[in-house]
């Protein structure tokens, strides 16, 4: 188990029971934690949320103007913990969309640790919350803030070298809100209880993974996907003959066959790739799949950067 320190940071963070009133105004203390030393700027600043309501795969995408009274808790009333799962980005927006492209300088380093073990990673992490029994997602306050591309590198150099979801870098990824509730299906409504918090700033940084490694490789145009323009049946026929027979087992599924999501998506992606399927064509299936569906809902970001990663190591790894 992950130590815990600083025990008395966010108490109503650390285990259930607590009234929702005092979760809430922890919460909304923990997130201005996060992004108050990256609001220190005169421009309009944004944070970023997503809900997705028990039972379903719709997500809500909400924001928040950093440079005004802070509202927050007004959000997280309206999403009710007991009735939504709540997701928050660490990162800053400098317009309400969630775009790579609109994120602000970054003061935090994210992994989705997912099974891995928080205490292997080098440097350590600042704070670390338990999303499932056994799973774990982290964040690090490094000393100075960097530009989304190169704090995206040293999230993904974590995440390479000590394990997690390797679809997990991109500057607008969404974490569980520690306090909240994990509503699948799978489990029995978990808390999602702090593990660790350090505030110390971080002066050492990850190795970076090689320019020319595995997963760098050319910038996918995310307006080439449109995830309706076909049918994933009629996608897999066309390709059927170039598929491996687990690649053609993945598309057919109609419901999630095992934990490894993530895994899933990448064997389908790669294989639709090396097929020769167009990136549209690979969309229409990615966002039918009940693998994505489980693990992202109707995020159309999450859909691009998991295709556009996994095409990106295929051709880093093929080079």
């Amino acid at each position: 188990m992950y130590p815990i320190i600083k025990k008395s940071e966010f108490p109503s963070l650390w285990q259930d029971g607590a009234s929702d009133r005092a979760v809430i105004r922890e919460q909304v203390d923990f997130l201005t934690t996060l992004w108050e030393p990256q609001n220190r700027v005169s421009q309009d600043l944004f944070g970023a949320f997503c809900f997705k309501r028990r039972g379903s795969s719709k997500m809500v995408q909400e924001f928040e103007w950093l440079n005004q009274e802070v509202k927050i808790g007004r959000l997280l009333r309206k999403y009710d913990r007991h009735k939504w799962d709540q997701y928050f980005s660490p990162n800053v927006y400098t317009r309400p969309k969630r775009l790579v492209k609109c994120v602000h300088l970054c003061r935090l380093g994210w992994c989705d640790i997912d099974k891995g073990n928080p205490s292997s990673f080098e440097p350590l992490p600042s704070v670390v919350w338990e999303t499932s029994p056994g799973n774990t997602q982290a964040l690090w306050f490094w000393d100075r803030p960097h530009t989304p591309k190169r704090a995206s590198a040293f999230s993904k150099a974590l995440t390479y070298r000590h394990g997690g979801d390797k679809g997990g870098s991109a500057p607008n990824k969404l974490l569980r809100l520690p306090g909240s509730f994990n509503h699948k299906l799978a489990y029995s409504k978990p808390f999602i209880p702090l593990r660790h918090y350090d505030t110390r700033l971080i002066f050492k940084r990850p190795e970076l993974l090689p320019d020319h490694g595995p997963g760098i490789g050319r910038q996918i145009e995310a307006s080439s996907m449109n995830p309706h323009a076909h049918d994933s049946l009629a996608v897999l026929k066309k390709y059927r003959s170039k598929l491996s027979a687990s690649s053609r087992s993945l598309i057919r599924h109609k419901r999630v066959m095992t934990d490894d999501r993530s895994g899933r998506i990448f064997s389908m992606v790669a294989g639709l790739h090396e097929a020769g399927a167009k990136l549209d064509e690979i969309a229409s299936v990615i966002w039918t799949s009940p693998y994505f569906r489980d693990k992202y809902g109707e995020d159309r970001n999450a859909l691009e950067t998991e295709i556009s990663r996994i095409i990106a190591w295929v051709e880093g790894r093929n080079d």
